[in-house]
């Protein structure tokens, strides 16, 4: 979590307003029909849910299990390449993307198991990333960082201005 947070709000802060007013709304509006943070909250925030592999995919926490992907990425197999361009999420469609996101040691659509060396922990990992940018544009609307790479892990994230959220 050490690594992965920081990198999580170097991403999201990266993509700016526009992304984090979807995002804000998303979360509020679901909360709200579904009167507070539940699993069935969660699993109703595609956006965010999307947001947490897209980060994940860019920089995994681990860095040096799988090559890094670039903003733009093709990936080839044996018959065929895919374009995944900047700004291309994990929702509707892309959602058949997530067998190219390898993050932890594994495909994303495959289960750990003492066989693969997965990480056991992955599902846990992915919970508690979405439940991070939940509270987070619970309490905030937006948000701007600036970053450096840290010398053994990750990278440093200063807040530089938080914007308190105006509605809830």
């Amino acid at each position: 979590m050490k690594v992965l947070f920081p990198t999580l709000i170097k991403w999201v802060g990266k993509a700016g307003e526009k992304l984090h007013g979807q995002l804000a709304s998303e979360i509020r509006t679901v909360v709200r029909e579904e009167g507070g943070v539940t699993f069935q909250a969660l699993d109703k925030m595609i956006l965010t849910k999307s947001v947490v592999f897209e980060a994940l995919r860019i920089e995994p926490p681990v860095p040096f299990q799988y090559g890094k992907a670039r903003e733009n990425i093709v990936v080839h197999s044996h018959d065929a390449a895919f374009e995944i361009k900047k700004g291309s999420r994990f929702v509707g469609d892309g959602e058949k993307l997530l067998k190219y996101v390898y993050w932890s040691n594994g495909r994303e659509t495959e289960d750990p198991t003492a066989e693969n060396k997965q990480c056991p922990g992955k599902d846990l990992v992915l919970l508690v990333s979405r439940v991070f940018l939940v509270e987070f544009f619970l309490r905030y609307d937006t948000f701007t960082v600036e970053t450096a790479k840290a010398l053994a892990l990750g990278s440093t994230v200063t807040f530089t201005s938080l914007i308190k959220a105006t509605t809830v």
